[in-house]
């Protein structure tokens, strides 16, 4: 008899957390709310986030990779490329949400291409420590 009431409890515990789960990730989407109402400053708001979002992650993952190098004229090129990079991302942002109009919609859309052009950068990183890691045998 003790068996199904513990199984029971077992399958009640699983989909209240899952429930608590679902819940808890869609808190954390910054852009639920945006995409429901549509409202510039919601949207602006969730580009923002997603933004910050994709620049830490890119930080934490060129921080990862300059002590890999071991090689300060590595390093070098790597500054120097980032910092090129970075000019790039903000200059064709610029030109990508010029076709808006600067309009209201102008913020977010450049937020995004940011995060877009940031996120795409950041796999990039993760492949240059995976040659590392592949060159030194870690």
């Amino acid at each position: 008899m003790k068996t199904p009431t513990v199984r029971i409890l077992i399958i009640l515990s699983f989909f209240l957390a899952s429930s608590n789960s679902a819940r808890a990730q869609q808190k954390n989407d910054p852009c639920e709310k945006a995409e429901k109402s549509g409202v510039t400053v919601d949207l602006v708001d969730c580009s923002s986030k997603k933004l910050a979002a994709a620049d830490a992650e890119l930080n934490k993952v060129y921080r990862q990779l300059i002590p890999k190098l071991n090689d300060k004229e590595w390093e070098t090129k790597l500054r120097t490329a980032q910092q090129a990079w970075i000019k790039f991302r903000d200059a064709n942002c610029d030109y990508e949400t010029a076709f808006s109009g600067g309009g209201s919609a102008s913020t977010w859309e450049y937020n995004f291409c940011l995060a877009d052009m940031t996120t795409a950068r950041t796999k990039q990183f993760r492949e240059m420590l995976g040659k590392i890691k592949d060159r030194d045998g870690n």
